[in-house]
C-alpha cells in the first residue's frame, strides 16, 4: 500500500506509512470482530501476537518521526528489496 500511495497518490513517505497502518488497524478491527461474533477468536494466541505487534507499531512511529526522510526512504526500499529477493529464491 505504501508505495502506491508513493507513487500514484503522490504522499510523503510519513503520511503514506501512517494511513497505511490506519488501514491495517481499521481491517484487523473489523476482522477481529466479525470471527469474534461467530466465536471463532482464539484470545491467547491473539493477544500472544497482537501485543508485540501493537508495541512494534509504536517502536516504529516513534522511531519514524526521528529519522530523516531520505533515510527513512531507503530503509523502506532496502525492506522491499530484501523481501523481494527473498520471494524469488523461495
Amino acid at each position: 500500500m505504501v508505495p502506491l500511495l508513493l507513487l500514484w497518490v503522490g504522499f510523503r513517505q510519513r503520511e503514506a506509512s501512517a494511513t497505511s497502518l490506519a488501514a491495517i488497524g481499521i481491517i484487523a478491527a473489523v476482522g477481529v470482530t466479525l470471527y469474534a461474533v461467530r466465536g471463532h477468536v482464539e484470545v491467547g494466541p491473539g493477544l500472544l501476537l497482537g501485543i508485540p505487534a501493537a508495541a512494534g507499531a509504536v517502536v516504529g512511529a516513534v522511531l519514524q518521526q526521528r529519522l530523516h526522510p531520505h533515510v527513512l526512504s531507503f530503509a523502506f526500499a532496502a525492506l522491499l528489496a530484501g523481501v523481494g529477493v527473498y520471494l524469488v529464491i523461495t
